[in-house]
């Protein structure tokens, strides 16, 4: 049998287009971010020195893509849009960097939030998505931040009397000093003995701060506090104020320097690191994305009904019986009595279920729930 001959590195003289099966949904992309007005977010570039920016639209393209592949960090778009050829295609070959894609995704939310939903409600326009059967499923990914740049509560509160006193001071010095630099000695110091007196006392007052059990991070943000200008005093003191609002919420010990909104949750490996939860409701007939949001929930529990919710909101209500079909992580009675006043056929297992499928062996539980017999007429439950 004769071999064909290795042509790796031969020449293509074709266009990007020619590569794009005509049925694929980045077609639909195109068009629908071709009819998109982005002249008030290009606006802002006209006329600026420097290398030109890349076009909004072929950014537009390449997130919507990627938010309807379940794509989420910056780098891994960024590697598509170098060796995905639907990635080329829709970029037209220009390969934005992570960076580009990042700022690009943090300053546009609204409008690829915007054009996601539109490329989600014509597929289903056109017939694509059929929504009898959807999918819901989270995954943890982990956030860009270390888990030993954390703060907990006291260092939080530690930090801002820190540095309010230091406000306090500067203000007393402006009083006192006026428009005089503050590095003359005051009459009360000119006596060389008051003076060394002075320095002991402060030597002191810093030996207790260094005693003080607070993390580096904490101590950078004091530095940096205290050494810098106006506008960078105001940014670290709003950054305390995320960091505080984050720790509320998340009812967690300690939250994130790096990241504030990032959760500590348990990866596969069953160690707890920062990171998120997406979640993603794929239509099963067309494999396209129909809702996806970025969670701080350390778990699935509570996502079902979100998920729905934002689907509809994407392509209308949903038919009776429409299929939904999601893994143990869903299961709970909540989730179960939505479905059923939805009318949506769940497909849901529990978690016996989920290792009898996996064919792991089950402990002996006599007294599991599912043990337990209801008895209709006396409303109780029958112990085995």
């Amino acid at each position: 049998m004769a071999l064909q001959e290795d042509t790796i590195g031969q020449a293509m003289f074709i266009t990007t287009n020619d590569m794009v099966p005509k049925d694929h949904i980045c077609n639909l992309v195109a068009a629908i971010v071709k009819e998109i007005d982005v002249n008030d977010v290009e606006e802002k570039y006209v006329g600026t020195p420097g290398n030109p920016a890349y076009s909004r639209k072929m950014l537009l393209r390449l997130l919507v893509q990627a938010s309807i592949d379940g794509i989420w960090a910056s780098r891994d778009i960024d590697k598509l849009a170098r060796e995905n050829f639907i990635y080329v295609y829709l970029t037209g070959n220009k390969k934005p960097d992570f960076r580009t894609i990042c700022l690009f995704r943090k300053d546009n939310k609204e409008l690829i939030e915007r054009t996601f939903k539109k490329v989600v409600a014509v597929a289903h326009g056109l017939g694509i998505l059929n929504l009898g059967h959807l999918s819901t499923d989270g995954t943890k990914i982990k956030a860009n931040a270390s888990n030993n740049r954390v703060l907990s509560k006291e260092d939080i509160e530690w930090i801002k009397e820190i540095i309010e006193k230091g406000i306090k001071v500067d203000d007393e010095e402006d009083k006192l000093y006026g428009d005089r630099r503050g590095d003359e000695l005051p009459q009360e110091l000119s006596n060389p003995e008051k003076l060394k007196e002075k320095i002991r006392e402060k030597i002191k007052e810093l030996e207790k701060i260094k005693e003080e059990k607070l993390r580096s991070s904490g101590k950078k943000l004091v530095e940096k506090h205290a050494m810098g200008n106006e506008k960078q005093k105001k940014k670290i003191e709003e950054k305390l104020e995320k960091i505080s609002e984050e720790m509320e919420k998340s009812k967690q010990k300690a939250v994130s320097v790096t990241d504030p909104e990032a959760r500590f949750m348990k990866n596969k490996k069953d160690r707890k690191e920062l990171s998120f939860n997406p979640q993603i409701t794929v239509d099963h007939n067309s494999g396209i994305i129909v809702a996806n949001e970025v969670t701080q929930d350390c778990t699935d529990h509570y996502q079902l009904k979100p998920q729905i919710e934002m689907t509809e909101k994407n392509v209308g209500k949903l038919p009776e019986g429409t299929k939904i079909s999601n893994d143990n992580g869903y299961f709970n009675g909540p989730n179960l009595r939505y479905l059923e006043k939805k009318k949506l056929d769940g497909y849901i297992p529990d978690s016996k279920q989920t290792q009898e499928m996996k064919n792991k062996k089950l402990e002996e539980t006599p007294y599991s729930k599912d043990k337990f017999e209801y008895d209709e007429k006396r409303d109780c439950f029958i112990c085995p």
